[in-house]
């Protein structure tokens, strides 16, 4: 088995990545191999784009009226977007997913009063240094409340968790937190998830506790994913996932040799759709 260099980076969805299965995540990470789109992630990227464009107005600006040539501006932008030429979501495929997006983008107006955020900051990417590794991710909006406590918002177009996973589901932003915490000295004071499907948010707010917590998992992850470079063993996880993963014909859970994934598997900036 090939060892591999433990990657140097860290972000919510390489945690995830290799937490839901430490085989798909050394394909895609690790190997390059190429994991296509979705058209629920194009959507989802969509949708992000549209809410970026409209919190970016005064306070006077966010009413319905921008939030429908916020999704007019995207759907220009997207209209010959590498994804969505990939997956072909073209002519009346398009306009059906435009019209998903701008009912979702329009939700959010049902969530919240928009005149009353003050964002600072709208798809901010932000990083810090952590044990020896550069932590990084991308903040859908950070803003400040009223009490100019810094607040953040994460938008989601899935499904919303139910109860007993809302813990996990609020990891991300958590994860969000600790890198405010490390890059601007200062603690967030409420973390929030807007699922603009069902319209439902769910709120939290972190403490030394949690934070400390983030802190243990990450440290935690990163021992994981170095060891099994070392070794070059990737354990596989089997679960409901499995039927969306794009590498399972190289998986040993359905028979498949992983070696032969780095020969026949395209790399990851193919444009190939074959």
């Amino acid at each position: 088995m090939s060892s591999y260099a433990p990657p140097t980076t860290l972000s919510p969805s390489r945690i995830d990545s290799f937490l839901s299965c430490p085989l798909a995540f050394r394909f895609s990470s690790l190997d390059g191999l190429f994991d296509p789109p979705t058209e629920a992630t194009v959507r989802g990227t969509m949708v992000h784009r549209a809410l970026e464009h409209f919190y970016a107005g005064t306070a006077a600006q966010l009413d319905a009226e921008r939030m429908n040539d916020s999704v007019d501006q995207m759907l220009t932008e997207f209209r010959h977007d590498d994804d969505v030429l990939f997956l072909e979501l073209e002519g009346d495929r398009f306009t059906r997913l435009g019209a998903e997006c701008r009912k979702l983008a329009m939700n959010a107006l049902q969530m919240e009063d928009p005149s009353t955020v003050n964002p600072i900051g709208l798809e901010l990417r932000i990083e810090a240094e952590f044990d020896g590794v550069t932590l990084r991710g991308i903040i859908d909006r950070l803003e400040r409340d009223n009490d100019d406590r810094l607040v953040i918002t994460d938008y989601k177009t899935g499904r919303a968790p139910g109860p007993s996973f809302e813990k996990k589901a609020l990891a991300g932003v958590h994860f969000y937190a600790l890198l405010c915490q490390r890059e601007f000295a200062e603690d967030a004071t409420e973390l929030r998830l807007m699922y603009v499907k069902s319209t439902q948010t769910i709120t939290t707010r972190p403490s030394s506790k949690t934070i400390s917590f983030t802190e243990q998992r990450l440290t935690a992850v990163h021992r994981a994913i170095s060891q099994a470079c070392e070794s070059g063993e990737f354990a596989t996880r089997k679960s409901a996932l499995c039927k969306f993963c794009k590498f399972s014909s190289w998986c040993p859970e359905f028979g498949g040799d992983p070696q032969l994934a780095l020969i026949e598997a395209p790399r990851r900036n193919s444009t190939s759709s074959e």
